[in-house]
């Protein structure tokens, strides 16, 4: 096997380590660092694990004991250059004896970058390998909304019958889809930081906002509740959620503090992006799940901050009862988003556009 031909092979590895990333990685990327010889044999392998711990470089390189002399490493993003809650991962490949590294991405975070630079500077020759950049992108997804825009990505997700209603009566909560469509929920759930409804979603489903269907850490509940109007015995009420309000009244304010809600007070009639702008800059929040209700969706899509939307449609097809789209949001969501993907989960059709 070629060198060129190996590197390749231990930068497939190191793409499918950082798939290995947990969301405890969060608010850092996620990231797969593969050591190896010339001849292919790997001597050591690891992924970022959580906020705080080793990246994956260094991860990998203290199972060497950080000696790694004439060795290679394939690492799919441009090892950090700056001091944070770890040393930069930079200075301990040159002091390793890594003599070439191979890059599947360039690092974006200004604070963390120069890394390749650092590298070629004590004569380690640094290689990008382009073909990965888009893949570990997607991986990333979050991470890069963050750091190019300083707002969280949102994926806004519905369940719906076949002819588009949300519930089959308006102020009634409705079971939609099927089992795995529900596992599939959650799953979902898991994988991102926050999950967020508005009030009248709590107040009508009172539902829990957390993850039961599998074993996996659950988000934090975000309430957008413009006039503090919620039902205090919500079950969501347990789970410490943050409430996003322009009332500033104090015993309603008082009252949720008591039940170990977070209030957040934003100026009067604040916008969608200056609410995302403070859940990442206060509350390190990358990755936010929308999952209603319809107007709260619709204001989203009026500013055009929804990244993803996930649509999942049952076979059935109900009466009457509140509708996803109305004609204006519909047109809103067309001329924004394009199918991305699609599968069924049983008889349901989930289907995925993206901006």
């Amino acid at each position: 096997m070629e060198k060129s031909k190996i590197a390749v092979e231990m930068m497939k590895k190191a793409v499918e380590l950082s798939k290995e990333c947990l969301r405890c990685t969060y608010p850092n990327p996620k990231v797969g660092a593969v050591i190896f010889d010339e001849n292919g044999k790997i001597h050591a392998q690891a992924f970022t694990r959580s906020f705080g711990s080793d990246h994956a470089e260094r991860a990998a390189l203290k199972k060497l004991n950080f000696k790694a002399e004439g060795l290679m490493m394939a690492v799919t993003l441009e090892p950090c250059n700056h001091y944070g809650k770890t040393p930069p991962c930079s200075h301990a490949i040159a002091e390793s004896g890594i003599k070439k590294v191979f890059i599947a991405k360039a690092e974006e975070n200004r604070r963390a970058c120069n890394g390749a630079c650092f590298l070629k500077g004590r004569n380690i020759d640094t290689v990008f390998m382009d073909e990965f950049r888009e893949e570990v992108e997607e991986i990333n997804r979050f991470f890069f909304k963050t750091v190019r825009t300083n707002l969280p990505w949102v994926t806004a997700k519905a369940a719906i019958s076949s002819n588009g209603y949300l519930t089959k009566k308006i102020g009634t909560p409705t079971v939609v889809t099927g089992k795995m469509s529900k596992t599939y929920t959650h799953k979902l759930r898991s994988e991102h930081m926050a999950i967020a409804v508005g009030a009248n979603t709590v107040n009508i489903d009172d539902p829990q906002l957390n993850v039961r269907e599998i074993e996996e850490q659950n988000p934090v509940p975000v309430i957008f509740s413009r006039n503090l109007n919620l039902n205090l015995n919500a079950k969501v009420l347990k789970n410490s959620p943050i409430v996003i309000t322009e009332n500033n009244d104090p015993e309603k304010i008082a009252t949720l503090k008591k039940l170990n809600a977070e209030v957040e007070i934003l100026e009067q009639d604040f916008s969608i992006s200056s609410a995302l702008s403070m859940l990442w800059k206060e509350h390190n929040i990358n990755s936010i799940m929308l999952e209603g209700g319809a107007k709260l969706i619709d204001a989203f899509l009026k500013e055009e901050m929804i990244d993803e939307f996930q649509i999942n449609s049952s076979p059935e097809n109900f009466s009457g009862g509140l509708k996803l789209f109305s004609k204006e949001t519909e047109a809103r969501f067309s001329s924004q988003f394009h199918l991305h993907d699609e599968t069924y989960l049983e008889k349901d059709h989930l289907r995925i556009f993206r901006k």
